[in-house]
């Protein structure tokens, strides 16, 4: 049965078109470590790393990096930063850093990701479900927990 909880769309990061999470439950922006070999900008040390747990209570270490990666949303370019991940679930996952700028606006029911930013037209895009058997990491940082 498919989860209400969480919405994936395949959008382009980085002129590339892949499979992205919005996650509300998430401070940050991630990229799989699979999908960033396709980047070409830099990956940087970010300083404080990050601690992300796992479903079964362990730790990742989060530590690069890639700064200012566009995200084309319905032709409208917008940045982002995304913390290097090693995950294999989705390409790329948008926390609060991107939502939050943009006014998202998350219809999980019906899977509608809105961007209604004051100065612009509303752009929306409708996504797909996520099984709720997925394996996907959540915790403090990362976070999709399924809502009945």
């Amino acid at each position: 049965m498919a989860s209400d909880a969480v919405i994936t769309v395949i959008i382009s990061v980085c002129g590339r078109d892949d499979s992205v999470l919005f996650d509300l439950g998430s401070t940050y922006s991630y990229v799989s470590s699979l999908f960033s070999h396709f980047l070409d900008i830099p990956c940087e040390s970010l300083g404080t790393p990050i601690y992300v747990s796992t479903p079964v209570g362990d730790y990742m270490v989060v530590d690069r990096i890639y700064r200012s990666c566009v995200v084309t949303f319905c032709g409208f370019e917008t940045r982002t930063d995304l913390m290097l991940l090693d995950m294999i679930d989705f390409e790329v996952i948008l926390g609060m850093d991107w939502l939050s700028p943009y006014h998202v606006i998350l219809d999980c029911h019906a899977k509608i990701v809105t961007l209604a930013m004051p100065e612009l037209s509303r752009l929306e895009w409708k996504g797909s479900s996520v099984s709720a058997s997925s394996q996907i990491i959540s915790g403090r940082w990362i976070s999709w927990d399924i809502v009945p």
